[in-house]
């Protein structure tokens, strides 16, 4: 076989921006879109406050939603992390309601960055001792920069907000059954709060997501057009072949089922062993991983980012 090149499409498009949150090097990008599957008892909530716990240390976001109507019950993992006024029950609009707070967190980023270059221009004002108009000093004042109180970004780095919402025992639910925001986070979470102007790589807020199901595929349960675009897939022992040859069939176009057989027999041959799938990962011989931290190399699977 023989081939030959052709003079056509060769402009390369410019490097936009990714929309990631800085992570560290050893735990997956964000945001993402992270399904925890596995029977009750299974130790999915445990595995949550671990994931939570790792991005507290990182500082990976700002903010953190809750959607359940138990958290009172997963106070001991989730209770240092969200405020009561974070929490939703699972209603036909509580994911909306979660994107909406987003995009007023949005709005406040905008308006503290147009505050900064209001706040630029009054310093050259006075230190030009430009006359002021009445209506200037009583701007001023109601500022606070008369009184030298700049302006301030809420959270502890000036950086668009960065967002993560946590939706546990929602199957058969408002939020899965009838949300007008589901399939949005399902397909545009990294995009949800677009900004006015681009700002650290990141052309919108986004948010990060993380499911946790008892089942990975049932009727009344989370859609294809989620599933079929996680990002991270995390799953505990399951005894029904049915639910294994489902994930494998939808897994079939995007990883090597061969591996896949591998790394979760490896992974789930003890109890509350798990493995994770990460779909667009920092090296490529970080796709699998037994119980968050320990990869499963394969020859199969080569280094690609020389770390």
């Amino acid at each position: 076989m023989k081939t030959k090149l052709l003079a056509v499409f060769q402009k390369k498009p410019t490097d936009g921006v990714d929309n990631l949150y800085p992570t560290s090097i050893d735990c997956w990008k964000q945001p993402s879109l992270h399904l925890l599957c596995g029977q009750r008892t299974a130790g999915k909530s445990y595995l949550a406050s671990q994931i939570l716990a790792q991005c507290a240390v990182d500082k990976t976001f700002d903010i953190y939603y809750f959607i359940t109507p138990s958290f009172c019950s997963n106070q001991a993992y989730f209770g240092s992390y969200c405020l009561p006024e974070n929490i939703y029950e699972p209603t036909k609009c509580s994911i909306s309601d979660v994107i909406k707070r987003v995009e007023k967190d949005r709005d406040e980023w905008e308006q503290f960055l147009k505050q900064k270059k209001q706040y630029e221009k009054f310093k050259k004002t006075m230190q030009n001792e430009v006359p002021l108009s009445d209506e200037a000093v009583l701007f001023f004042h109601e500022m606070g920069w008369l009184d030298h109180k700049q302006p301030t970004w809420k959270y502890e780095f000036e950086v668009p907000p960065k967002s993560c919402l946590i939706l546990d025992d929602c199957l058969s639910s408002p939020a899965i059954l009838q949300s007008s925001g589901l399939t949005r986070i399902a397909t545009l979470n990294r995009h949800i709060a677009p900004l006015e102007t681009p700002h650290s790589n990141r052309s919108a807020c986004g948010l990060a997501v993380i499911i946790l199901s008892q089942t990975y595929k049932m009727q009344g349960g989370l859609g294809r057009c989620l599933r079929e675009n996680l990002s991270v897939l995390t799953l505990f022992k399951n005894r029904q072949q049915k639910q294994i040859d489902a994930i494998k069939d939808e897994l079939a176009n995007v990883i090597d089922i061969e591996l896949f057989d591998r790394a979760y027999e490896h992974a789930t041959n003890e109890k509350y062993g798990n493995l994770t799938i990460d779909f667009t990962p920092k090296c490529n011989t970080k796709v699998f991983r037994k119980n968050l931290r320990e990869i499963i190399l394969f020859d199969e699977l080569t280094c690609d980012c020389h770390k």
